[in-house]
């Protein structure tokens, strides 16, 4: 129980680290600035599409262990 709450926590902590990287890279691409080249600007779109993947697959992961927990709670 205690390890799954520890799950619950990291991956609920990785999610927010990586939906804000993902936030911090797209802004990066919006704001004008120096001459960007196409490269790092589709680097920055797909590192940015691939954070927020693992955002969301970090917290469907966190909900599916939360719910674990209030299974063996009852």
């Amino acid at each position: 129980m205690k390890d799954l709450r520890a799950k619950v926590n990291d991956f609920t902590c990785y999610g927010y680290v990586l939906l804000v990287l993902s936030v911090f890279l797209y802004i990066g691409v919006l704001i004008p600035g120096e001459e960007k080249s196409w490269i790092q600007i589709d680097t920055m779109m797909i590192t940015t599409l691939i954070f927020l993947a693992l955002s969301f697959d970090f917290f469907r992961l966190a909900i599916q262990y939360k719910k674990e927990i209030n299974e063996l709670e009852q």
